[in-house]
């Protein structure tokens, strides 16, 4: 089936150049343009336009995404429309006006209405947590601090205000309860759990919730493809983290690593195709015999770039190490004793 270009249809049609052409009226801030949004009324500039993710995003109606979607929305018409407005060629067999909707090929399997429920979800959820002592207290007994809170944007399902906001907005809750976020019987699906979402350009893409109810499922993450958690955090750098669990990604954002997690021990190889320029990757899984397995086998599949990690005696995996009053001071040690790529190096037990 033929396909469109997305990256090139974007760089050929300026975002703040096509907004500017629809009457928004941009000032420069920096890097990035601000302007009063077209698509709700407001007498305070909400719509803030990123030159160098050639997106955009409305702080007041949620509205988001990039070129495309913008003049999908303002001109509601259909993705093969929106190509012609913009005077790119477009194939046949590509999602047309008469499915508005629809991803066509080379898009994000997101829509704009996905976008803007997962962005209202985010804010929400983010909210939640910061009226949440007991989801708080959680968090700082993981070792999971306010900046951690505020830079991944964590969250706390209280299972009340989602559906609502999302009636009142006239969002789609079908589509919510196929994206995961509404169970079949219309209440929240993440209800009662800690929010992970996994943010690209600024923009909720995913998540996954950590529920605080030790009898209950641990983890609990949307029908969405499962992504990479921190991709954008790792992307460029010369020496990358890799480990498995949501909780041990922010232990290593804590510390200010360039770190990223699996959501597992296992990924697709297409998943990590990322890593393939990355010159050092150093493999921080669970110290039990699938996490140590899993970390052997990528390890050869990277090559000499690959540094195994391994987690102390005793200690379960990164969060768990996190969580401990020297956590910090015995990974960096550990960090400091790694051995020539792609060799492991044995530790003493944890005292």
């Amino acid at each position: 089936m033929p396909s469109v270009d997305v990256e090139l249809v974007k760089q050929h049609n300026p975002i703040e150049q096509v907004i500017a052409s629809h009457g928004v009226k941009l000032q420069q801030r920096g890097e990035r343009f601000v302007g009063c949004c077209p698509f709700h009324d407001e007498q305070h500039p909400s719509l803030v336009v990123y030159p160098n993710t050639r997106s955009f995003f409305c702080f007041g109606c949620k509205a988001s995404g990039d070129v495309i979607d913008f003049v999908r929305r303002k001109e509601n018409v259909g993705f093969r429309r929106a190509l012609e407005l913009l005077g790119e060629a477009a194939p046949q067999g590509v999602a047309t006006s008469d499915d508005k909707r629809g991803p066509a090929p080379s898009e994000s399997p997101l829509t704009v209405d996905d976008r803007l429920i997962l962005a209202a979800a985010c804010d929400l959820y983010h909210e939640a947590l910061r009226r949440n002592e007991r989801a708080l207290r959680y968090l700082d007994s993981r070792g999971i601090g306010m900046p951690v809170v505020r830079e991944c944007r964590l969250g706390y399902s209280d299972g009340q205000a989602l559906k609502p906001f999302l009636r009142r907005h006239r969002f789609s809750l079908r589509r919510a309860a196929e994206m995961g976020l509404l169970r079949k019987d219309g209440n929240e699906a993440l209800a009662g759990r800690v929010v992970i979402p996994e943010l690209r350009g600024g923009e909720c893409a995913w998540m996954v919730g950590r529920a605080l109810n030790e009898r209950r499922l641990k983890y609990l993450g949307l029908s969405l493809p499962k992504p990479i958690l921190g991709y954008e955090r790792v992307r460029g750098q010369s020496r990358v983290f890799v480990t498995e669990g949501a909780f041990d990604y922010l232990t290593g954002v804590s510390w200010n690593l360039p770190i990223c997690a699996l959501l597992g021990t296992h990924a697709r190889a297409e998943r990590l195709r990322f890593l393939d320029r990355v010159p050092e990757v150093v493999l921080v899984f669970d110290n039990d015999d699938e996490g140590q397995h899993a970390a052997r086998e990528l390890a050869d599949s990277l090559g000499a770039r690959a540094r195994l990690l391994r987690l102390p005696d005793g200690v379960k995996d990164l969060g768990e190490l996190g969580a401990s009053a020297d956590g910090r001071e015995t990974f960096f040690r550990l960090v400091a004793e790694l051995g020539p790529a792609g060799k492991e190096v044995q530790h003493a037990p944890a005292s």
